[in-house]
């Protein structure tokens, strides 16, 4: 009987309508982060940022970047976890094209969140072991850059899913 919950649960949190709904989540959460960050860069360029204010935009990069990384591997695994509900393939074309988008898209968010940790990290690190003197600004602004690249992933994997709805689509032929 749990093994029935369970496995609803399974299929319920790798729903078309759930990852759509955590995407806008993430979405919506991360735009005020895009707004503090591009107005610290346009604030602070030029000058030399307090300690402070560095490491407000290392929790603030580092927090986004916790997100990226959780929900890159969740929307990765997507597959994995339905096979645990299912314990079977599935070879419906709309299921395998939604584990396809979200394993593409998972991937690109996922690497982008980690790369984004690293830039928080240099920044963390003491100045006797990574002298970062001068350079805080341009690992925040490349962190930027990339939070930018993960919104825009975001975008298209809700995007995609959504798609599905009016039409069935077909998984691209692995190479």
């Amino acid at each position: 009987m749990f093994n029935k919950y369970l496995n609803h649960f399974f299929l319920f949190i790798t729903s078309r309508e759930l990852l759509i709904l955590m995407g806008l989540i993430i979405i919506g959460t991360s735009v005020p982060m895009f707004i503090e960050q591009f107005l610290f860069i346009k604030h602070c360029w030029g000058t030399i940022p307090q300690d402070a204010l560095i490491g407000e935009m290392e929790e603030l990069i580092d927090g986004l970047a916790g997100i990226l990384v959780a929900a890159g591997v969740f929307f990765e695994e997507r597959e994995t976890i339905r096979k645990l509900a299912t314990r079977k393939e599935e070879t419906h074309s709309r299921q395998l094209y939604h584990n396809e988008i979200a394993h593409h898209n998972g991937m690109g968010i996922l690497l982008i969140g980690l790369f984004m940790e690293i830039g928080s990290q240099v920044l963390e690190m003491p100045q006797r072991v990574i002298n970062t003197d001068g350079i805080e600004m341009h690992i925040i602004t490349l962190c930027f850059i990339l939070s930018i690249f993960a919104f825009v992933i975001l975008l298209d994997f809700v995007k995609d899913f959504i798609k599905t709805y009016f039409k069935d689509y077909k998984p691209h032929a692995s190479v």
